[in-house]
């Protein structure tokens, strides 16, 4: 992975431009042309973000700690999905619950459904689970091949955002028509029956520019050893998938439209309440279109109009308990099944400006509505025995609810000197169902010397209560509360940035979180315990971070994260998330054809809850390494891919209810061979 700081690179390479231009004998062979090109074209690289500020911005100037992976890095690492590509980034951790899915864990803020990192594509949210939150139900296994750039803003991002930009930002960037131009396929094998397929067009029809990718996913799944689940069982998880994405993008004048479909199918790995099974099938639906205006109302000012419709749906069949199961008062003959289905749409419009309004500073400001619904929730049973029957009427888990949400936030960016920004801004939002808030952020960064730079950020940001924490009933182990507030963050980053030389860039972030009104389970004996704001944390912590380019292209990162995230209302440190997480990434440059990476990610022990008499999680170690080999038109590549090299038992904590922790995958591979037509 190049530096996500390495955006100011040199701006001459005389001494490389003199040998080239006297034609000094056996230093540039006509073999090693084009890779002293790229050369030259990498270290005078700037790169831009959007992300961090909602408009085109130097990383340098984006007032934020921003990570920059580019579909190159994504390449040569070998990355399988969007979740190998986000635990190599600093703060960030990768984990396992029962359903299967991947959750995000950053800064030690850690929950099941990610609900608390804001995900966007091409800049549109796709946090479109609303009985649950996150986006990751759909897209942990977003398609890699389609991926041009991934900006990660660590720290609030309510302030632009809105709701659910708690700790981060993820914005996928996909390939645009200029940059597939032509035909792409990418056929796929590895372990477990695996097995992925991934078309791209890119090009021009008539006057439109178009961009599709089409990506089909299969695979039988490993088989996890469990030792013992919530009720004394020992077998193998079960946790098959297929996955069907279609996603493009048109442009045409000042008119743009971008568009996914995403269905998901798997098996239930530890199913709904942690007991082994083979009969539940998880199956998601989800798809949005937007459509975009850009107008240029001068040449220092240009508003942007978005409209769009999101839909998500699930329709989880679950095996809760098999065969002649008895829970204490109730037997269940041919097992417990429940189906629960629910649909949710989100419609809305956002009108952008962006203002170069005075000298040295850049207003962008917009206004948004957005109606949410959740309809469609029903409840199946077999009732211990014989067929499924409908009792969404008498005990049905949810309904159907809808609400509004409007917004406004300003942002100003100031250059009062070449050496200083200062970026301040704030975004109030009004939702019809709990009350309104208000979320401001400022940085400031300080270039005091060509070489280093200070900069300091303050933020604050909210989750909005999901449709499950309002309204869920009928639910034996807790229900919604329709007056549970949203959860509140202020974060403030002490960064320092170095650029040691043209090809060595360092970073090193101070952070301290404090989160207030988390929502959580609210005991109520001898009744159901219910959704409350019970708890407060605070995390402190620092993420250290180095770059270095060789000169044959080969490079080298490595990141170190310490977070100490520690629950205020019982002084004790927050469980399951590890104090210390390290990653060492090394790609090897052999040829201008062929190279190799290996990646190492280590994270220390973890701590259980003060109640759960099991031994602490012991210290993991995980290696991946790929090999690439690109043929000399550049229209074919062959990758090799291993993961956890080392064969490790690696574990993600489970709760208490059961003796084991939740299994991930021993050592597997991937082949995948790309072909340009």
């Amino acid at each position: 992975m190049r530096s996500d700081m390495g955006s100011v690179k040199g701006k001459t390479v005389g001494w490389l431009a003199l040998g080239c231009g006297l034609g000094l004998p056996m230093v540039v062979q006509a073999d090693g042309l084009p890779q002293l090109k790229e050369e030259i074209r990498w270290l005078q690289e700037e790169r831009y973000v959007t992300t961090a500020t909602k408009t085109r911005e130097s990383v340098r100037k984006s007032g934020a700690t921003v990570t920059v992976i580019t579909a190159a890095d994504v390449q040569q690492m070998g990355a399988r999905d969007l979740m190998d590509v986000l635990k190599r980034v600093p703060g960030f951790g990768i984990n396992r619950f029962n359903m299967g899915t991947s959750s995000v864990e950053v800064r030690g803020v850690k929950t099941d459904f990610s609900e608390k990192v804001l995900f966007l594509i091409n800049g549109h949210p796709v946090n479109n689970n609303l009985v649950n939150g996150g986006a990751l139900s759909s897209y942990n296994r977003f398609p890699v091949k389609d991926i041009k750039v991934v900006e990660i803003v660590r720290g609030p991002g309510s302030a632009l955002y809105g709701a659910n930009a708690f700790v981060a930002v993820v914005n996928i960037i996909t390939k645009q028509a200029e940059d597939v131009n032509g035909v792409v396929a990418t056929a796929a094998a590895g372990s477990d029956e695996t097995n992925r397929l991934d078309l791209q067009y890119g090009g021009t029809l008539g006057a439109v520019d178009v961009a599709v990718d089409a990506n089909l996913y299969h695979s039988d799944g490993w088989k996890g050893e469990v030792a013992s689940d919530a009720i004394g069982q020992s077998g193998d998880t079960d946790y098959w998938q297929k996955r069907y994405d279609l996603g493009f993008n048109a442009g045409y004048g000042e008119f743009s439209l971008q568009g996914r479909f995403v269905q998901r199918e798997a098996g239930g790995y530890l199913g709904a309440n942690n007991v082994l099974n083979d009969g539940s099938e998880q199956e998601y639906r989800e798809y949005f279109l937007e459509g975009a205006h850009h107008y240029d109302i001068n040449p220092k000012a240009f508003l942007t109009t978005k409209l769009y419709f999101d839909h998500f749906e699930f329709d989880n069949l679950w095996d809760v308990f098999p065969p002649g199961f008895d829970d204490g008062s109730t037997t269940y003959p041919e097992g417990l099944f429940l189906r629960s289905p629910i649909q949710h749409d989100k419609t809305g419009i956002e009108l952008q400006l962006t203002w170069n309004w005075l000298n040295g500073h850049k207003l962008v400001s917009g206004v948004m509505f957005e109606h949410q619904a959740q309809y469609g929730v029903e409840l199946w049973t077999n009732n211990g025995q014989g067929p499924m029957v409908d009792i969404s009427d008498v005990a049905n888990w949810n309904d159907s609810h809808n609400r509004n949400v409007r917004a406004l936030y300003v942002q100003d960016i100031w250059d009062p000197s070449e050496q200083v920004r200062l970026i301040v801004g704030g975004r109030y939002d009004d939702y019809s169902d709990f009350g309104n808030t208000f979320n401001p952020r400022a940085s400031v960064s300080w270039d005091f010397s060509e070489r280093f730079q200070g900069i300091a950020t303050y933020g604050s940001a909210f989750r909005a209560p999901t449709f499950g924490e309002l309204y869920n009933i009928n639910n034996p182990a807790i229900v919604g509360n329709p007056l549970v507030e949203p959860e509140e963050i202020e974060t403030v980053e002490l960064g320092l940035n170095a650029w040691l030389s043209k090809r060595s860039t360092a970073r090193a972030t101070l952070f301290r979180n404090n989160i207030e009104n988390i929502i959580g389970a609210r005991p109520q004996p001898p009744a159901v315990a219910y959704y409350d704001n019970i708890g407060e944390l605070t995390v402190q912590g620092i993420e250290l971070e180095y770059a270095h380019r060789l000169q044959d292209g080969s490079s080298i990162n490595l990141n170190y994260t310490y977070q100490d995230p520690i629950n205020d209302l019982t002084d004790r440190r927050a469980a399951d998330v590890p104090l210390h997480r390290a990653n060492m990434q090394f790609n090897y440059r052999y040829s201008r054809h062929i190279s190799a990476y290996l990646g190492v990610l280590y994270e220390s022990s973890l701590s259980r809850e003060a109640l759960d008499t099991r031994a602490d999680v012991s210290d993991q170690t995980e290696v991946d390494v790929s090999i690439t080999w690109r043929s000399r038109a550049e229209n074919l590549v062959l990758t090799a891919s291993l993961y956890n090299l080392l064969d490790k038992d690696l574990v993600d904590p489970a709760p208490g209810v059961m003796l084991s922790d939740y299994p991930n995958p021993g050592r597997n591979f991937m082949l995948e061979l790309q072909f340009k037509l």
